[in-house]
């Protein structure tokens, strides 16, 4: 084979760096932009896997550009290009401050109580969780929709100055709204809220709309990952919408009996349309675009996609519907709707990782992958500690088993869902940078601390019903254990960031006289 020849284990930079016009042709087949003015280091197998392109075709494409070079090439970064960024610095930013931080905080205090029940410290839990919400997962999830989804389609961010705003937007209604939650009920509060609510919804109102029009303009056929995006940005939607209400509702309590059985109401139901009708589907959804061909999984032998989708949405109704029944009429047979929504729950979960391989032996071992897999292990857990909440009511004599639907609930959003961010944006954004991922931390410090601090916070949660001395003074420390092991890989991953502007593999100043070498087999 000439040494000279492009072959499927070449890497995109090494093309780029000995033919600047390739661009082109990768730029055709969905690159536009990842891996800044070299390309990312990954090899046109990979590249070609990722962006659902025939591999034989791109080499021979590449491999005619080479031997006949058309008009010159120059990379232009545009703001499509690293709007992401903003929307992930500022995403890590918010989850270590007023998010992992202000909760670890939250969580010292209610073990220094000794109790979960603390109506004081309601409007700091609250704006916590409205930070981790619309801050930490909202703002990833935007930031790499406008990444990734144009180039899932093939086609360009439509209007990214309208995405740039949606970015202020967000900041802005997330800021006032966590400062309403503190200042409530002073009037203050009100016009806060109601500015954060204008700004949130609109920010949101806009994401759509650009999504939308984004994939109006491609001409790839839709595939079946794409429902699940679509219902996913439904419930963003309505969560964004009952946000709002949930919080005038609290603002305009009269007594504080009013106020318990407000949140009562609408608190359980917002956080599940938050939890499993958004960041879920949306996970699910990338999930299918992303970790089999990313990680090289062998991919199920029957089609569940349809059956998965099915039966996460009516579960999540049936749970609401069911929830609010209950808490109306106080007639219990409305109970075995909501013990039938929980016993779905674990069977899409079941049927999702084994959709996806998950536990199975990736063909592209990556540093990012023990976060994939453990994030699905954690989803799985929290989903089959669904149907038992009944049951541990009756067993520990609580109406409402506050312990234990926390401990579900930090199943789900920090070893589900954090673990899923942490996990996709470690493989992602070296991809996006330019930086070749093989060459950057193993993030098991991170992995490690992080899934002990989950872990030790579901266990002793659910122990200070049955041993409070012992379980409330070790639980105060597991949300630190967190937010280090968070804190260790957003350092990581801000720096990868930054390396986007700044990186230039070995060489590439002198790629034209070294062309035969960059490529050579």
């Amino acid at each position: 084979m000439p040494a000279n020849e492009i072959t499927k284990e070449t890497s995109v930079v090494e093309v780029v760096a000995c033919c600047p016009q390739a661009r082109r042709i990768f730029d055709e087949h969905g690159l536009r932009g990842c891996g800044g003015a070299h390309g990312p280091a990954e090899s046109l197998e990979f590249f070609a896997s990722v962006h659902q392109v025939d591999l034989d075709k791109l080499v021979r494409e590449l491999n005619r550009e080479l031997s006949r070079p058309s008009e010159a090439y120059v990379y232009r970064e545009s703001l499509a290009d690293f709007i992401y960024r903003r929307f992930f610095k500022a995403g890590i930013a918010i989850m270590l401050t007023v998010g992992a931080l202000w909760g670890a905080l939250n969580l010292a205090q209610i073990a220094s109580d000794r109790s979960f029940l603390q109506v004081r410290l309601l409007p700091a839990i609250h704006a916590h969780a409205h930070a981790m919400i619309f801050g930490w997962v909202g703002l990833f999830v935007m930031g790499f929709a406008y990444q990734s989804f144009p180039r899932f389609k093939n086609t360009s961010l439509w209007r990214p100055e309208l995405a740039n705003a949606s970015f202020f937007l967000m900041l802005a209604g997330i800021v006032a709204r966590m400062t309403a939650e503190m200042l409530s009920p002073a009037p203050v509060a009100l016009a806060l809220g109601g500015f954060a609510a204008i700004a949130e919804v609109t920010a949101i109102s806009l994401f759509l709309v650009i999504i939308w029009r984004t994939a109006r303009q491609s001409v790839e056929p839709h595939n079946a990952y794409e429902k699940f995006l679509l219902a996913s940005f439904v419930w963003f939607f309505v969560q964004a919408i009952l946000s709002n209400v949930f919080f005038f509702a609290k603002a305009t309590a009269t007594t504080p009996h009013d106020l318990i059985m407000r949140i009562a109401f609408i608190d359980g139901p917002l956080r599940d349309i938050q939890v499993l009708g958004f960041a879920t589907l949306i996970i699910a959804g990338v999930s299918q675009r992303f970790v089999p061909r990313v990680y090289a999984l062998a991919p199920h032998r029957r089609d569940r996609l349809n059956l998965i989708f099915v039966l996460v949405n009516p579960t999540l109704v049936l749970d609401i519907f069911s929830y609010l029944a209950v808490l109306a009429t106080r007639n219990w047979y409305f109970a075995i709707g909501l013990e039938v929504a929980y016993l779905g729950m674990p069977v899409w979960a079941v049927l999702l990782a084994r959709q996806l391989g998950v536990f199975g032996p990736p063909g592209n071992p990556d540093r990012s992958f023990k976060f994939i897999r453990a994030a699905y292990a954690w989803l799985l857990v929290a989903t089959f500690m669904m149907p038992l909440f009944p049951l541990y009511g009756m067993l520990t004599h609580q109406m409402f088993a506050h312990s234990y639907m926390g401990a579900q609930r930090h199943a789900i959003t920090v070893g589900f869902i954090s673990l899923m961010i942490v996990g996709v944006s470690s493989r992602v954004v070296p991809i996006l940078a330019g930086v070749d991922a093989k060459k950057l931390s193993d993030l098991w410090g991170p992995f490690v601390l992080l899934n002990a601090g989950c872990a030790g916070r579901v266990v002793l949660q659910i122990l200070t019903d049955f041993r409070p001395a012992m379980s409330y003074p070790l639980l105060g420390l597991t949300g630190f254990v967190e937010v280090v092991a968070l804190a260790w890989w957003s350092v990581g991953l801000w720096r990868v960031m930054n390396m986007a502007r700044t990186h230039r593999p070995p060489g590439a100043g002198h790629a034209a006289g070294n062309a035969t070498s960059a490529v050579s087999t």
